[in-house]
Order: C-alpha cells, then structure tokens, then sequence
C-alpha cells in the first residue's frame, strides 16, 4: 500500500473503493463521451454535465477517503471546469473533452497504481492543460499538446526492467495435485523463472469453485525458443511488450502520450468480489414474495381439501421457502459500518489542511441494513460529514474563545426503531446562522417563508445550487451537498429533519422505512379493515375487560405490571367509531420509552407478507408503511409501529407526558 495510505485503512474497504472507483470512472467516461455532441454550442446538454458532476464529486470523496490526494485534486479541478462550463463562463470545446477525458485516463492509471502498490503518476500537467480551459486563463496561455502531457518516467520495477532490456511477460501457473504429484507447484515454479529472468510481482487470483492461479510479471533476460514444455506443466506466457504503435494519417490528432508503466489493470474490482446489480436482488426478492403468496393460497386449499398427505408437502414446502427467504435477506443485508468506517478518513483528510481539529464518534456500527440503502446512501452521508466540518466545525481558536474544547466532534449514529432505520449524523460546531441562511437565500432569489422554522430552514438549505459559501473548496460550497441527500431520502421514501443550536451544533435526521422484503407479521381487524402488524414490533398479547380503561389527562391508559400502559385504538386511524365489545385485545407494542398498547378487534392468523412500501407521496398516510396481500388478491395495509408509538397519528395520547401521568395516577 502506497505511504499515503491511511495504514489503517483494511483490506475490505479497499476492496469496496477500487469496485466503486471503477465503476464511477466509466460512468465519468461514458459522460464524457455523450457530451461530445454538444461540444461548440450555445448551450451544452446541461443535464450530462450535472451528471459528471455528480460522479466526479463522490469520486472526489471516495478518494479523500482512500488517501489518494492525487486523486481528489484532479477530480476537484475537473469539477470546476465543468462547472465553469454548465454557469456559462466556459465554451465547451472538443479540446476540452479531449482534456477531461486524459484526465479521466489519469484517474484511472493513479488507482491502478494505488492498488499494485507503486508510485502515483503525477497530475500537474494534467492540472495545468485544465487549467488553460477555464475563463480567468483566457489570453494568457494555450492548452498544452497532446506532445506536453506525456508522463516521465517510472521508478517502479517494471519500469526500471524494461530500461535494463528486459523482456516483459505474464506469466500464470495454476496449480493441481497432478501437477503437485509431479513436483510442479508455485515454489517450483518460482524457482524455474528466477533461473531465465526476475519475478518483479506475484499475485495470486482466486478463481470459481475455489481454484487459485498465480500471476507473475517477469522480466526475461533471454525469450525461450520452445515455449511447449512450460505449457505442458500449466505455465502460460502471455508478452507484456507494447505493441508496435498504429500508424496515424496527419491530418489526425495524435492520442495524448500515455507512460505504459502506469496502464490501467484490466479491472480495477478486485477478483475475489461479484458485482451484482441490486435490481437483480429486488428481483430474486420479488420472486420469492410471488412464491410466498402462491404458498398461502396453496395453504387454504389444503386446509379446504382435509388431505393429511397434501398438508405435509406443505411444511415441507414452508419450511424451504423459510430458508430461501432468510439466506436472500442476508445476502442483502450488510452492517452500515461499511459506510461509517469511511468517514473518520473523509474527516482526517479534510483536518489535515485546516486549522481545525475534529474527532469522528461513530455508534450503532453493526446495526443492519438492506444492501440497497447503503449503496444510496454513501454520497448523501458524505455531504452530511463533509458539510458539517466545513460549516458547523468551528477552528480551534474559535472553540477556545467560546470555551469549548479545542477538539470538535461529529458523531454518527444509526439504530433499527420498529420497521425503519434511523441514521443520525451531529456536530457539536457553531450550529446554523439562520439570518445569514435567509439572507442568502434573498441573494440567490429563493422563496423564503415569513417564520422560518426548523423544517423551512431545511427546505433553503436543499435547495439545488444553494451554499453559504461564495468560494468552493474540498470541503464544500459547491451547492450540490445538501440537495443529494434531500433528493436521495425522498426517493427511498424516507424523511429528513434538522435541529440546530446556536453555538451548540446541528443534527440531521434519517428516517428511512423498509424496502421491499419479506417478514412475519400478525393479521389484524379494526372494522371492516384487515391490516398487518410486523412482528418484529410485538412484545405480547393482551386481553382486558373495557372498564379496565382509564383516562388521565387526555391519555387513555391500563393497568399493566405494576404499571400503567398508554394505549390507542386502530380504529381511530381509519377513522371508525369506537369498539363496542367489553373483551379488549390490546397489541404490546416496544417503543424507546417502553411499552405502548394498540387495540385492534380480532387477531386473525400469523402469516408470512410481502412489504410494499408505498412511494407515492399521494397514497402516503401516518401509520401505515406500506402495503401486502395475502394470496386472494386484495390489498391489505402494513402499519408503521415507529409512527403510531411516537404520536404521529393524534388523537390524544402524548408518550412524552408519560412519567408525569403514572405519578399523578399512582397519587390519586
């Protein structure tokens, strides 16, 4: 690993960034390509170039992230040349494009290099034929030729081995136990190649079903005239020597000049790790949600039917689609450390150049989440950090002169609450300035509303384009941060909120609901609605007499374990009168002050659902997460415990005037 590696850096985020890294810089490339067409107009395809930004901007972070300064800063300067171009202070030109795209070239040869293990390629020439497009370098000088953005030399071994005269091959010996019964195996083989030339890197690959080959660069001193008896024993040589250069007519441009000791590798994911794309798993879920549902139907039949025979094949049959369905949701459920354990480096990075000095707490790290929310959530959880260093971290003589500790802290949090994931990212910073957000918002034209609350403040500061910075740097001012994360929460359904304090610090607020899955739940009644309770939620199941009811200051309240349990009706979401019968079944439900109670009419069965989230912002309603069916055909709703427990659906229960209520209870 390079020295400019975190050295705590582990193998498995590694791994995540160079298939991450990868994938972003053919998006970038492609980008890139499609924004050729409207090379020398008026107005370029804003939308491409919005894109490239986006994808620049999180390449910009993973890199801070993996220490590769290089990296970021030419990811940094080739966002502000497009945005440069998209403000209109910059003609987009083929020659830019040209320059964006060696730049995008550089990219890559700087991970491969940080992922061989060797030295980075140098930038600056890339920094300054960027720098020449922007408009502020207009008349002073022109883009460097293809001829000046040639890389020099290499000192890394294979380098060095093509200067001594060195033949370059890649050499890949598989190794079997007929091979090993015959004395052949990597040892002997290294032995062999040491013998014609010099073994300048070993890497083994791990092929399917578990076979293994390994790789050797070598440099030969002398090329074998009869390459047959190494193939005999699985050693194949494959020429690592450039190949002679294409001839080029003069009236074309010649293609920048590109140093083969720093060629991109084939791939820069790591071999050992499959991309699967998440629709992919959305669609094996779906599939076994159908299956789920033709089972529960097969079920009724059977039980119709009375054939003993027919319900075994169906235990049978329940119990393997049991199976399936746990092994497919571990498969989509990863720990959110895999984007916390990210942010202590994004943080250290961002300290490194500033006059601030920040600690990174990070709590709930094993909490676990679909594999579908980390991958939308990385850049949004980035903006989040990176903003608040850049606006909440107050420098350290700032926090010294108010009495704080010179030694700020942003602290992240994730924990599962019912059937939502709560992610909380804080700082303890100057909090938000809301005169000079509000003044800036005047300044930029956006609407402000006469109070400004917490959740007007929010909706400023996710506006697209908005920053309290009139100059960006790597922290922020680029006026994309906050609109992502807006825009991300939404489209996975969620919520986000804000809390500030002057001097004492921000918190945003995650509030993410389930994605499509499969859990056990209860099937309930209020009414003439059937509606499903996850099970995940329940503590128990009660039965009280009515009289047993009492109200103590607007809250109806019951008896339980030496105790009093507020409770609240289903019927009351569906706006039903109440319940007549004096037997009443009441749902234990676990929220985080303790125990709540629902009353619903009938407990029908326990069934296995499948959760459909309800996207639409117009069939959205308090209480409810989404919707099922139960194999008939018709929609049933799944209520939302986190939001009936914590007073979105009022009437007239308050959770938080709990304590007061059992002391005046038990006083009277």
């Amino acid at each position: 690993m390079p020295s400019d590696s975190p050295p705590e850096l582990r193998g498995e985020l590694l791994d995540d960034f160079y298939a991450e890294f990868d994938e972003l810089l053919t998006n970038a490339r492609n980008g890139l390509v499609q924004l050729e067409a409207s090379a020398g107009k008026q107005r370029p395809d804003i939308a491409s170039i919005e894109a490239l930004f986006r994808n620049l901007h999180t390449l910009k972070g993973i890199s801070a992230i993996a220490g590769l300064r290089s990296g970021e800063e030419l990811a940094h300067a080739m966002e502000d040349l497009l945005r440069s171009v998209k403000s209109g202070r910059a003609e987009l030109t083929l020659a830019m494009i040209d320059g964006l795209l060696l730049a995008t070239q550089r990219l890559g040869q700087i991970c491969a290099a940080h992922k061989l293990g060797r030295s980075l390629p140098p930038i600056q020439d890339i920094l300054d034929r960027l720098q020449a497009f922007m408009p502020e370098a207009s008349g002073k000088r022109e883009p460097p030729s293809s001829s000046e953005t040639a890389l020099p030399p290499a000192a890394d071994p294979i380098m060095a081995a093509r200067e001594r005269g060195l033949h370059l091959f890649l050499v890949r010996f598989a190794p079997s136990k007929a091979l090993d019964r015959r004395g052949i195996n990597v040892n002997s083989v290294r032995a062999r190649l040491a013998v014609i030339g010099e073994i300048l890197s070993a890497t083994p690959q791990i092929k399917g079903k578990g076979s293994i080959v390994f790789e050797f660069v070598t440099g030969l001193r002398e090329i074998p005239g009869d390459f047959d008896p190494w193939e005999k024993d699985a050693i194949h040589f494959e020429s690592l020597s450039p190949a002679p250069a294409p001839e080029v007519l003069a009236d074309e441009p010649a293609a920048p000049a590109v140093e083969t000791g720093y060629a991109e590798s084939l791939s820069l994911t790591p071999s050992h790790i499959v991309r699967v794309d998440l629709t992919q798993l959305d669609e094996l879920m779906r599939i076994t949600g159908e299956m789920v549902i033709h089972r529960s139907r097969l079920e009724e039949r059977i039980a119709d039917s009375g054939q003993d025979s027919l319900k075994e094949i169906n235990r049978a049959l329940t119990k393997s689609l049991r199976e399936m369905r746990r092994v497919l949701s571990r498969v989509r459920l990863v720990s959110v450390a895999e984007i916390f354990s990210r942010m202590p480096f994004v943080v250290r990075d961002l300290a490194r150049d500033s006059d601030k000095k920040v600690r990174v707490l990070l709590e709930g790290r094993q909490t676990e989440i679909d594999k579908y929310l980390v991958e939308r959530l990385k850049e949004p959880l980035l903006h989040l950090v990176r903003n608040a260093f850049a606006h909440g971290i107050e420098s350290t003589d700032e926090r010294e002169k108010s009495g704080k500790p010179a030694e700020a802290v942003i602290e992240l949090r994730a924990k599962s609450q019912g059937e939502r994931v709560i992610i909380q990212v804080r700082d303890d910073g100057r909090g938000i300035d809301s005169a000079k957000v509000i003044a800036r918002a005047h300044a930029l034209g956006l609407r402000v509303p006469e109070k400004v609350d917490s959740a007007a403040l929010l909706e400023i500061l996710c506006s697209a384009g908005f920053s309290t910075r009139e100059d960006a740097d790597r922290a922020a001012g680029r006026g994309v941060g906050m609109a992502v994360v807006e825009s991300t929460v939404r489209q996975l359904g969620g919520t986000l909120s804000v809390e500030s304090k002057p001097g004492a610090g921000t918190e945003f607020t995650l509030k993410l609901p389930l994605t499509l899955s499969i859990t056990d739940a209860l099937i309930v009644t209020a009414g003439n609605q059937t509606c499903a309770m996850p099970q995940g939620a329940l503590d128990e199941i009660i039965q009280i007499e009515r009289r047993e009811l009492r109200t103590v200051r607007e809250t109806t309240v019951i008896p339980y374990r030496n105790g009093l349990l507020p409770v609240k009706r289903l019927r009351t979401l569906f706006s039903l009168p109440p319940e007549t019968g004096e037997l009443l079944t009441i749902l234990v439900l676990s929220v985080e002050r303790g125990a709540m109670g629902l009353i619903v009419d009938r407990v029908l069965a326990q069934r296995e659902i499948v959760i459909r989230p309800l996207a639409d912002i117009l069939l959205k309603v308090p209480g409810v997460s989404g919707a099922t069916e139960l194999g008939d055909g018709k929609p049933i709703l799944i209520l939302d415990p986190l939001a009936i427990t914590q007073g979105v659906i009022r009437p007239p229960d308050d959770l938080d005037n709990l304590t007061t209520i059992l002391t005046e209870t038990r006083a009277q």
